[in-house]
């Protein structure tokens, strides 16, 4: 069956590397927006910088499963990795059956919390290197101040992602490493994530940023989520889209 009539130009995609590891431990995500595609392959720039299809391990045959949005329903579908079509830009193998689902909403939650956050002074690839060392650096007993300035930060949080005020100006697809403590007594979170959408800069020159976790402990997410749960609990909300 061909899956490319589900694509358009410059369609939003993302793509989560599957692991035949049963040791992996991190969710492993990088966004791509589609450029052409044919019956059976999807070729998709990656938003990084020039160099950006460098800065990812890319493998002949590496298998990602690939999200999209279509007529508003959620698309999953299984690719593997063929080539590098430049710097930017890669192909990729459609394989198996197309599934249309329901994307997983992650419950969200207005809280003030203690965040750091390291902006981008790499490309992608010095940025996973980087939430690499830290998270190792975190398991073995760094202290917080050793990683980062924290400061008490209204955000929006979610399992997914971090709502929260930086210092203009960002760019969509800017990476940042944020740093979080959330309250459960486990110690700090680190992800890696990427700007999803923007607002305009207000009279203190700074930015609300809507940020997505492409890298983080799946332990972590599951830490976020149980925070987010007891709080929403406690003031008898459900953190759904559209609630106040």
């Amino acid at each position: 069956m061909p899956y490319g009539k589900y694509f358009n130009k410059g369609q939003k995609v993302f793509i989560k590397r599957i692991f035949t590891d049963e040791g992996q431990v991190a969710l492993d995500t990088i966004t791509g927006y589609a450029m052409h595609s044919k019956p059976m392959q999807l070729d998709l720039a990656l938003p990084y910088g020039c160099d950006a299809a460098d800065s990812y391990p890319f493998e002949p045959g590496m298998q990602f499963e690939v999200l999209t949005d279509h007529m508003g329903m959620g698309l999953r579908l299984v690719a593997s990795f063929v080539e590098r079509i430049s710097g930017q830009d890669i192909r990729l193998q459609f394989e198996g059956n197309l599934e249309f689902i329901s994307r997983r909403i992650y419950r969200r939650v207005d809280v003030n919390a203690w965040v750091g956050i390291h902006r981008n002074t790499g490309n992608l690839a010095d940025m996973r290197s980087l939430w690499e060392e830290n998270v190792k650096k975190i398991k073995d007993g760094v202290s917080a101040a050793e990683l980062t300035e924290f400061k008490k930060t209204l955000t929006n949080l979610a399992g997914g992602g971090i709502r929260l005020p930086l210092k203009a100006p960002v760019d969509q697809s800017d990476l940042v490493l944020a740093y979080l403590s959330i309250g459960d007594k486990k110690g700090i979170i680190c992800a890696l994530a990427e700007a999803v959408w923007i607002c305009d800069v207000d009279t203190n020159d700074m930015q609300q940023i809507g940020l997505r976790f492409i890298n983080i402990l799946e332990e972590d997410q599951a830490r976020i989520d149980v925070v987010v749960k007891a709080l929403l609990d406690r003031l008898g909300k459900t953190g759904e889209e559209g609630e106040s």
